[in-house]
């Protein structure tokens, strides 16, 4: 590079005229030369520049799936760890063992929007609910925690939660970011769908929606949303009469996106729930992202947890 410039200097010196050696500029050879060796500089600085923009970018992205993934775990953990029975999905001899979220999805029980991983019922906790001086407070409506009166008791329904995993299939979504022409590449999502039994009385029937008031009316026997639910269900019986149909659930809830696997293991019981999710963090901002399944990638976030639920009496095995 020094000979470079001593050869530009000698040049320069043997075309200067005595007449305009103080004023003489660059020649057109010079300013060439000077431009590239700026461009041979400056490429791979702005190539340097460039690349640690894109690593950060992905670094964000994977930073903000993996917060994302640890959130929808706890979220999960917490949900199962109510659980009174969780339907395994592993081939068995005894039939009522055997592949029974399939046998839950044949006997249209469950919503057919995306494929159901999780299946489980648990006990849902419903706060100051239940009337305790029926002479002051005859209905649940008329329960207020912050009066020493007319405070009420604590309950539980039975509820049914299926977690299902949905591949987006419209390109213009909001849940396939970036935009990918292929729809294969869209990413998919797991999402949560829950159905209720009704608030009970003491003599075992229930309340309407208009006795349970605004906050519990989600757990009366008009509403809508608990429409699904079939009040012959028993635990003891895990496959009959577990819905009144799968079209009849509310509308689902989106708990996380960009998910390549959600899967339930294999080795899970009734009880035991053992739990694998894998998300693809470099899809947030590639719409080519390579696909994580039998991949390893620093940006393939994985995740597993193991929950156990509750016993059918309520308590922890």
């Amino acid at each position: 590079m020094i000979n470079l410039f001593q050869f530009l200097l000698k040049v320069r010196s043997s075309q200067k005229s005595p007449k305009l050696n103080s004023s003489s500029g660059m020649t057109m050879i010079e300013l060439l030369v000077g431009t590239v060796i700026a461009f041979i500089i400056i490429t791979p600085l702005m190539g340097m520049v460039i690349g640690l923009l894109n690593d950060d970018s992905r670094e964000s992205a994977k930073a903000s799936t993996e917060q994302e993934i640890q959130s929808a775990l706890e979220y999960i953990t917490e949900d199962v760890s109510q659980a009174l029975y969780i339907y395994t999905d592993t081939t068995s001899t005894d039939p009522q063992l055997d592949k029974q979220i399939d046998q839950l999805k044949t006997n249209n029980f469950l919503p057919t929007t995306g494929d159901p991983i999780l299946v489980f019922w648990k006990r849902k906790i419903i706060e100051n609910a239940v009337p305790v001086d029926l002479a002051k407070t005859p209905l649940p409506k008329d329960c207020d925690e912050n009066d020493q009166t007319k405070k009420c008791n604590d309950t539980y329904v039975l509820s049914l939660v299926s977690y299902h995993l949905l591949r987006e299939t419209k390109q213009d979504s909001i849940w396939c970011q970036p935009k990918s022409t292929d729809l294969q590449k869209c990413p998919s999502r797991i999402i949560r769908y829950e159905i209720s039994d009704w608030l009970k009385k003491t003599d075992g029937t229930a309340y309407t929606k208009a006795e349970v008031g605004t906050n519990l009316a989600s757990y009366g026997t008009d509403n809508p949303s608990n429409e699904p639910f079939n009040s012959l269900f028993r635990l003891d019986q895990p496959l009959v009469n577990v819905t009144n149909g799968g079209s009849k659930f509310p509308s689902e809830q989106v708990l996380v996106n960009y998910i390549e696997d959600f899967k339930l293991d294999g080795t899970s019981t009734n009880n035991l729930a053992k739990i694998n999710i894998t998300a693809n963090s470099a899809r947030r901002i590639d719409s080519n992202a390579a696909s994580c399944i039998n991949k390893s990638s620093a940006y393939c976030v994985q995740s597993s947890v193991q929950v156990r639920g509750l016993s059918g009496l309520g308590t922890s095995e």
